[in-house]
Formats: C-alpha cells, sequence, structure tokens
C-alpha cells in the first residue's frame, strides 16, 4: 500500500461518505478501498471509520486525520508540480458541473478542442442549474455564470457575459417601451430564477450609479431558454445574456429595451474545493477555458 495513495482514499472518503464513491473517484475497487483504511487503521492504531450497514461515520481521530491529510497532500501536490517539467502533458480526470444552456454552447465545444490537445485528459461534464456542493458530490470544479453563492469554494474568474433587456414586438406593441427602468414596475418582467426569491435587476447611466430596481412577473424558471421562449412568445421582458438574444434581435423576433442603459455584466466563475490543490489536468482546462471564454463572449 502506497502512504500517499490511501492517504488521498481517505481525504475522498471523508468527501463523499462512501467507500464505493471514493473507490470509484480513486479508480480501485471497493475491497482495495477498504483494505487501505484498515491498514492506515492498524499503522496508525487508532480507529479512522465507525461503519454500519448503512452509514459510516469520521471518528474524532478520522476527522484530525482527514484535516492534516488534505494539507500533506495539498503540499506534496505543490512539490511535485514545482519539480516536474513544465511541458509534461497533464493526465488525469476532470468532473465538471456546468449550467445547461452556457454549458451546452460554450463549454462542450471549447472542451472538445481541449480534449484533442490533451490526451491523457478525461472530462465528465454534469449538467444542471443549481449550486453543486463540490466536496460532497465529488466535483472537481463548477462552471457558474453570476455572482458566485458558495463563499467556501475558491473562485476563479473566467470572462464576463454581457446581458440586455428584451421583448417582443408583439408585447411592445401592447404594454409600450419602459422609459426608465422604474418603469419596470409597470410591466411584467420574465425572471429567471425561483419565484420566490426577490428580483432586482439593476441598470446604470453613463457617470451615474447603479440603480436597483425590484421586478415581479406571473413566470419564474431557472433556465435561461425557458424564459427566452417566453419573451418570444409575447409574454413579458426579460433580462439575459447578449449571446443568447442576438440572433432573435437579428430576425426581429424580441427588440431589445433601455438601451441607454447598461446592465451589470455577468462573470463567468471556475468554483473549486477549498482548502485542495488545483490538479494539473483541471488547471489545464480553466487555462483553456480562461483564454477561450474570454475571445468567444467578447468581454473581459
Amino acid at each position: 500500500m502506497d502512504r500517499i495513495d490511501a492517504m488521498r482514499l481517505f481525504v475522498r472518503l471523508a468527501e463523499r461518505g462512501s467507500f464505493s464513491a471514493a473507490a470509484r473517484d480513486l479508480r480501485v475497487t471497493q475491497s482495495t478501498a477498504s483494505k487501505w483504511v484498515a491498514e492506515l487503521e492498524r499503522q496508525l492504531g487508532t480507529s479512522l471509520v465507525d461503519r454500519t450497514t448503512r452509514s459510516l461515520r469520521l471518528t474524532e481521530a478520522g476527522r484530525r486525520f482527514s484535516a492534516r491529510a488534505v494539507e500533506v497532500l495539498a503540499g506534496f501536490d505543490g512539490i511535485c508540480a514545482e519539480l516536474a517539467d513544465g511541458s509534461a502533458e497533464p493526465a488525469g480526470r476532470v468532473r465538471a458541473s456546468v449550467p445547461v444552456v452556457f454549458g451546452r454552447r460554450f463549454i462542450v465545444p471549447l472542451v472538445a478542442g481541449f480534449l484533442k490537445r490533451h490526451p491523457k485528459v478525461e472530462v465528465e461534464l454534469v449538467f444542471n442549474d443549481r449550486y453543486v456542493s463540490l466536496v460532497e458530490e465529488g466535483f472537481d470544479v463548477a462552471i457558474r455564470v453570476g455572482v458566485p453563492a458558495d463563499t467556501t469554494a475558491r473562485g476563479r474568474k473566467l470572462a464576463d457575459s454581457r446581458r440586455c433587456l428584451v421583448a417582443a414586438p408583439s408585447y411592445v406593441r401592447a404594454r409600450g417601451r419602459p422609459a426608465a427602468p422604474e418603469d419596470l414596475a409597470e410591466h411584467d418582467c420574465l425572471l429567471h430564477g425561483e419565484a420566490s426569491a426577490a428580483a432586482i435587476w439593476r441598470f446604470r447611466r453613463a457617470g451615474a450609479r447603479d440603480q436597483p430596481v425590484p421586478v415581479r412577473g406571473r413566470f419564474a424558471a431557472n433556465n435561461s431558454e425557458a424564459v427566452l421562449e417566453m419573451a418570444r412568445a409575447g409574454l413579458g421582458v426579460a433580462l439575459l445574456a447578449d449571446w443568447l438574444v442576438a440572433e432573435d434581435i437579428e430576425r426581429k423576433r424580441l427588440v431589445q429595451l433601455l438601451e441607454d442603459h447598461a446592465t451589470p455584466k455577468a462573470p463567468v466563475y471556475a468554483l473549486t474545493p477549498p482548502g485542495r490543490y488545483t490538479a494539473a489536468p483541471v488547471r489545464a482546462l480553466l487555462d483553456h477555458l480562461a483564454t477561450s471564454l474570454a475571445s468567444r463572449l467578447g468581454a473581459g
């Protein structure tokens, strides 16, 4: 048994709470994972895990060992990275959580190019629009559009996405154009997010401060394409990414509103687990995304 491998397995076991999940992540059999932990316990002379048929819980010694092991592995991986040839090909597996629409339109094409350049890297993309728990769900990175809600994760800004206010011509004919942000109080707004959450849209004119505007409407969804469909149907005003509505504006299915008011950019972030050294394949992927997304979104 290699102690570094066993330590790495135990840290993943502490994160995942499951021998089968930890073994799968490290690509060993469940029996091997169990043997390694048992050998660690024998060498340390203490129990690290309380096992039952239905659950697994770290002992106090297990929690202490896991915390220190994270530090040791970070130092070990850091030294390896420093001493390794900078031209060495990154290798390994990256499990990433990505937003459904943005992921399909931007991340997938960029990952295709990345995999062609790095044949020793494997990438698993999991599509969802919720904020995942990186540690508990076993993700190496999460790509999110907007200010990160997880304050424990480490964040790296990859790019900015511009947004614009739009509505269908039929809606404008029926309800008129808002002349100022505060006029949105009299309009049906299509919300991207949970209906129960207070929606605040922000606008700014040149040389002025941000103007927060509370908005509400009869439709909300956590998927931007669903909001786009409702806007096309003439059911309200939507604040969406410019790359999502550009074709509709060009084809006159939508018109842009309040063009003299800027809206805050939506940052695109990569979130990685706290207190953990970022592995070479993850770093390589994030470097590739940072370079490519900024140019494709037309924002820095």
